[in-house]
């Protein structure tokens, strides 16, 4: 019986130091490579389901960029014709954002990046706020292993090391064989708010990036379905330009 008792000891151990063999901030910035790069453009397409009830397809390109160690990113709406016109720009923490129905430009406070973006289940931070990773503002810790998906995934734990982040928490669900990102649960007063699911990956330009994903709403009957139409890494249709509060004036 001690014997059996010594061997499953040792099979534990042996598990518990394979599994600390690759740090938490390693596995998260591998993750992290498909959503970093100096010019990345998108368009894609988000549905926002309340109750179960789809509202109007929201169409919207995206530049984003890395300079001189700063994050920029750019959110400009086509579509619907409500909100054709209305724009978000990030520079690092700074959030200024123009609105469509008036036209008028206003930086918002730090605080209203945790509000909703468009009336989705995504913020304002969610949307410009990962270019430099996860775990530049969050301290991440090794929980173990757990099965998403059908995929054995490292699972993580994110705790905010920064004023600035969004969240108190995130746990994170990464792919062991292929590192993507499967969920990322979000935590607000110890509650997991809402979380969000990854799929449709493809290769692009080196990138192995989600083409779907979707984020649930865990306070209301509430998600937001995000389709990726176009992704392109090094994109020349990004430019310093866009990325100043008066480029803004100019977006009809």
């Amino acid at each position: 019986m001690n014997k059996i008792l010594i061997l499953t000891a040792a099979v534990s151990l042996f598990a518990i130091l394979n599994l600390g063999a690759e740090s938490a901030e390693d596995i998260v910035n591998r993750a992290d490579e498909a959503f970093k790069g100096e010019r990345v453009f998108s368009t894609s397409s988000m549905t926002v389901y309340k109750s179960e009830e789809a509202q109007p397809v929201q169409k919207m390109e995206s530049y984003s960029m890395e300079k001189n160690g700063k994050t920029y990113s750019l959110s400009i709406y086509l579509a619907p014709r409500r909100m054709k016109g209305t724009a978000n720009l990030m520079i690092e923490d700074d959030l200024w954002v123009r609105f469509s129905s008036t036209g008028r430009i206003r930086k918002m406070s730090s605080s209203a990046k945790k509000n909703s973006a468009g009336g989705t289940d995504f913020s304002y931070a969610d949307m410009g706020d990962g270019g430099s990773g996860l775990s530049e503002k969050f301290t991440p810790q090794l929980l173990g292993e757990e099965t998403v998906e059908g995929q054995i995934c490292f699972k993580i734990e994110l705790l905010a090391s920064d004023s600035d982040a969004p969240y108190e928490k995130m746990i994170v669900y990464i792919t062991k064989d292929t590192y993507r990102y499967i969920k990322i649960e979000y935590f607000e007063s110890a509650a997991n708010i809402k979380s969000m699911t990854f799929s449709d990956y493809r290769e692009v330009n080196g990138k192995d990036y989600p083409f779907a994903y979707t984020m649930v709403n865990h306070t209301k009957p509430s998600r937001t379905e995000v389709v990726v139409d176009i992704f392109e890494v090094n994109s020349s249709r990004v430019q310093d330009r866009y990325f100043t509060a008066g480029y803004l004036e100019s977006i009809r």
